[in-house]
């Protein structure tokens, strides 16, 4: 159900696939975003950040009241995440749509 609160006018997921301290506030992960990832924050795209045991999802995102940060934490199992890519990238680029699939556990 945290699909539901995305915004509607996101077009892109980005899955960062290595763990963070999910305290971080929205400061700090915007910063990760655009010095680590290399992306501007910006109204179209979501980014989504786990925890070392992959039981708290942090998706960190921007809309029309600024910076928003959504967490998720899990009673029991993990979080899915997609596997690295070839070029060694520590994120991935995903639909919106397949936000759902990581939240199987």
């Amino acid at each position: 159900m945290v699909e539901a609160f995305l915004p509607r006018h996101s077009n892109r997921l980005v899955v960062y696939l290595k763990p963070i301290n999910v305290r971080w506030g929205a400061k700090k992960l915007g910063a990760l975003c655009r010095e680590v990832m290399c992306f501007e924050p910006d109204d179209s795209t979501c980014f989504v950040f786990v925890n070392g045991r992959r039981d708290t999802l942090v998706l960190y995102f921007l809309d029309f009241d600024g910076e928003q940060t959504l967490v998720k934490k899990l009673d029991r199992g993990s979080f899915l995440l997609p596997a690295l890519n070839e070029d060694g990238a520590p994120f991935v680029v995903m639909r919106p749509a397949m936000l759902p699939g990581l939240l199987r556990t």
